[in-house]
């Protein structure tokens, strides 16, 4: 993994960790961070982690965390994947 991508998916780890400080438990976030590792192992792409990030916490912590997870996510994913020069 190129040193920018290791850089993105410690930038999407930060914003997770970020917004969800205090409503999660250890376990819960260990799992975020098992997607994440997925994605620097380059088993996914840096939108599909975001977007499994964002659904697990859609669906076990609430829809409006996922979402704003899921916006400041944005830039990140959208500079992984536009073409390398």
């Amino acid at each position: 993994m190129s040193p920018a991508a290791r850089e993105s998916v410690e930038q999407v780890r930060k914003v997770v960790h970020e917004v969800l400080a205090g409503r999660t438990s250890d376990i819960f976030m260990g799992r975020i961070d098992g997607i994440l590792e997925e994605w620097s192992a380059e088993k996914l792409t840096a939108a599909q982690a975001c977007e499994k990030v964002r659904k697990v916490v859609a669906l076990f912590i609430g829809e409006d965390l996922a979402k704003e997870i899921g916006s400041r996510c944005v830039p990140i994913v959208m500079r992984e994947s536009s073409p390398k020069k």
